[in-house]
């Protein structure tokens, strides 16, 4: 029983990691895709997982797609500005990328700023953005 419970436990580990993966696009540039429902647990593994890889991967801009998330709650939307909020501590760039109009809505309602996050409808356009911003400084 013991066995069955640590293979259960690190196969949900697994599962967490490939939820939120932060995709190097570049040495400087990192793309985190989320796909499919987000909750608060989630969320919370987002944070985790984004503040760590953002400093391990010593990125300066971070692309975080919301393309694939139907809809998310209150909750989820305020614990997402956190991630940002976090990310921006760091020294790390956030933009956000495939902002479906409900979940435009709810960060609206939340009575979210947005002015100071820069945001693309989609993913193509958030990356050649970074490609310019960061050819134009070299």
């Amino acid at each position: 029983m013991k066995d069955y419970s640590e293979k259960i436990n690190y196969a949900q580990y697994a599962i967490d990691e490939l939820s939120v993966p932060v995709v190097r696009m570049t040495d400087e540039i990192g793309i985190l895709p989320l796909v499919g429902d987000l909750d608060t647990k989630r969320a919370q593994h987002l944070m985790e997982s984004a503040l760590e890889k953002g400093s391990q991967y010593k990125l300066k801009w971070l692309i975080l797609d919301l393309s694939a998330v139907p809809i998310i709650d209150t909750m989820v939307a305020d614990q997402l500005f956190k991630v940002i909020a976090g990310l921006q501590l760091l020294g790390i760039e956030v933009f956000i990328s495939g902002i479906r109009p409900e979940i435009a809505q709810t960060m609206v309602s939340l009575g979210i700023k947005t002015e100071e996050i820069r945001s693309f409808s989609s993913l193509h356009q958030a990356v050649q953005y970074t490609n310019l911003f960061t050819r134009s400084l070299i």
